[in-house]
């Protein structure tokens, strides 16, 4: 699991550098193009309804939960 995160932030580091932007430090954000920086707060509330912050990280996770139910219709 270390591996999956570290493999995750030097994505999130390598998108921010392509786009000149500061990149995102939350390990609990599971969003390699978030753009919320410092400030991302994405999963970091337990709650029924995630935490989202930014659109890119609410586009991805409502793509990621389409492509689970699919899958799971297949199954």
């Amino acid at each position: 699991m270390d591996d999956n995160i570290t493999s995750l932030q030097q994505a999130k580091h390598a998108f921010a550098k392509e786009n000149n932007i500061e990149p995102c430090t939350n390990d609990k954000c599971g969003f390699s193009g978030c753009t919320c920086g410092k400030k991302c707060g994405c999963n970091v509330i337990a709650t029924s309804e995630m935490l989202e912050t930014c659109d890119p990280c609410a586009e991805f996770k409502r793509k990621k939960a389409a492509e689970n139910a699919c899958k799971a219709r297949e199954a």
